[in-house]
C-alpha cells in the first residue's frame, strides 16, 4: 500500500485524521489477511473480500461493516470500481436501516415537520408514500397548511434520501446544488456532478464537505436503478 498517497487522498476528501487512521488500519488488516494467503492488495478480487469478511465475522459478536468502509475508500483510491461496489454493497447489508425522520434534514422549517407529524407523517418514507401524485400533494397542502413550496422541498429531500449514503447533509447539498430528484441524479455525469458539488461548497461556504469521487459515482449508479417514488 502506498501509505502516503492514500493518506493524501483521504485528506483531499475531507476525512479527519482519526477517520483516516481508522481506514488505514482496516486496510492493513485486509492486507495482512491477503498476505497470509499469498495475495496482495492491488490484485485482490471480490472472492478475497468475501473470504476476509467471513473470517472477521466468524465471531458472532463481530461485524465487518467498518472494515468494509475503510476498504471501499482504498479501492476508490485505486480507481477499482468493482471492488468499491462490492465493499459498499456488503457494508450496506450490514448497516441497520432506520426510518429517517424529516426533522433531521438540514435547512428546513421545523414547524412544517410538526404540521406533517400531526397528519401522521414523520419520516421520509411516510412523506413519499403520502405525496406520490400531484393530487396527493394538493390534498396534503390543504390538510397540513404546509406551503406548496416548502412541501415540494421536503419531498425532494426525501426522494434524494432514498440513495444509500445520502441523508441530512448530503441531501441538502445535492438539492442546493441543483439536483432536484433521484431521476435528476441518475441522469447526471458523475465527473461533472462532482465538479458542480465542489464549486457549490466553495462558493457558498456550505456547512459540509464535498463527497469523494466514488461516493458521487455510486450515488448516480444507485439513482439509475431506483424506480420513481413521486410523479413530478
Amino acid at each position: 500500500m502506498d501509505l502516503d498517497a492514500f493518506k493524501e487522498y483521504l485528506k483531499r476528501g475531507g476525512r479527519s485524521t482519526n477517520a483516516a487512521l481508522r481506514a488505514i488500519e482496516y486496510v492493513h488488516q485486509f492486507e495482512g489477511y491477503l498476505g497470509d494467503h499469498g495475495r496482495i492488495l492491488d490484485e485482490a478480487d471480490p472472492d478475497d473480500l468475501e473470504s476476509f469478511v467471513a473470517m472477521v465475522e466468524a465471531d458472532p459478536n463481530e461485524s465487518a461493516k467498518l472494515h468494509l468502509w475503510g476498504i471501499a475508500y482504498y479501492y476508490d483510491f485505486l480507481d477499482d470500481p468493482i471492488m468499491v461496489h462490492v465493499a459498499a454493497t456488503m457494508r450496506r447489508e450490514r448497516v441497520e436501516q432506520t426510518p429517517f425522520k424529516l426533522r433531521q434534514f438540514r435547512g428546513i422549517d421545523l414547524e412544517d415537520t410538526d404540521r406533517l407529524a400531526t397528519a401522521g407523517i414523520r419520516t421520509a418514507a411516510e412523506l413519499l408514500a403520502a405525496a406520490r401524485t400531484r393530487a396527493d400533494r394538493a390534498a396534503l397542502v390543504r390538510r397540513t397548511e404546509v406551503s406548496p413550496a416548502d412541501l415540494d422541498e421536503l419531498i425532494r429531500l426525501a426522494d434524494l434520501a432514498r440513495i444509500p449514503g445520502i441523508r441530512a447533509i448530503r441531501a441538502r447539498l445535492y438539492l442546493d446544488a441543483g439536483v432536484g430528484s433521484t431521476a435528476d441524479l441518475g441522469g447526471r455525469d458523475p465527473t461533472q456532478l462532482l465538479d458542480l458539488l465542489r464549486r457549490h461548497v466553495a462558493d457558498t461556504a456550505f456547512d459540509g464537505i464535498t463527497p469523494l469521487p466514488g461516493e458521487v459515482r455510486h450515488a448516480v449508479e444507485n439513482a439509475r436503478r431506483l424506480p420513481p417514488a413521486v410523479e413530478w
